[in-house]
């Protein structure tokens, strides 16, 4: 294997191409899953370049040199993942085929709208997506009728339901009537339906549910269904 200012680690190049860390890689290189040039390997420390070709589980993988990351304003009524059994949408039906090979950072559900963070390195979204990393996430929430001071008070303190504790959430009334209410919503974790578990637990209910921010990443004004290429930060 060639060895000059254009190699690099085979565990870090195939990390970077598809959803897998880098320590899950090394694995599967002990493991003999991963081939460079026809031949198993076995040592995770070997370099490779743009001349050798490099297969994980007998499926090439191509050689990139540049970690990338995208920021894609997801719509209501699309999937976060590559394909549907059901043959929803999914955001890749957004985007050009080159993108095929990235993987999300973090989910949105069906309905939900805004940020999703895209990469085309394992150990980046890894990174994001670990709760000890603490990434903050902020969500613009509408929500069916009055939100009264002692919820705000209560989802600072941290919030118990369907024997799920969530840590504390910051949250500020953004504007209201009668009938419903935008909040800003900051949380550091991001379990499953969070914030519509939460209010459904108090009877309430979403009706729009829209990621703004996640880490150092803004939605900014990216319109609905586009995406933008952008440098990697922290």
């Amino acid at each position: 294997m060639e060895k000059n200012r254009k190699s690099e680690r085979i565990s870090k190049v195939i990390a970077r191409s598809t959803p897998h860390s880098r320590r899950q890689v090394e694995q599967f290189i002990l493991d003999g899953r991963v081939k460079i040039d026809g031949k198993i390997i076995d040592k995770p420390g070997i370099n490779v370049s743009l001349k050798n070709i490099i297969q994980l589980d007998k499926k090439n993988i191509p050689f990139k040199s540049v970690d990338e990351i995208y920021l894609f304003n997801k719509p209501r009524g699309c999937l976060v993942t590559h394909s549907d059994p059901k043959n929803r949408k999914t955001l890749f039906d957004f985007l050009p085929k080159k993108l095929d090979r990235m993987t999300s950072i973090g989910r949105l559900d069906y309905n939900s709208e805004g940020l999703i963070l895209l990469t085309n390195n394992g150990s980046i979204k890894r990174k994001f997506e670990l709760p000890q990393n603490n990434f903050e996430r902020i969500y613009r929430v509408k929500v069916q009728g009055k939100i009264e001071t002692k919820i705000i008070d209560k989802l600072k303190r941290g919030f118990y339901t369907k024997g799920i504790k969530y840590k504390p959430i910051i949250a500020k009334i953004e504007s209201s009537s009668d009938t419903y209410c935008w909040l800003q919503m900051n949380l550091r974790e991001g379990k499953n339906r969070e914030i519509r578990n939460i209010f459904e637990s108090l009877n309430m209910t979403v009706t729009r549910l829209i990621r703004i921010s996640y880490g150092p990443y803004k939605l900014g004004k990216l319109q609905r269904g586009k995406f933008k290429k952008v440098s990697l930060i922290g």
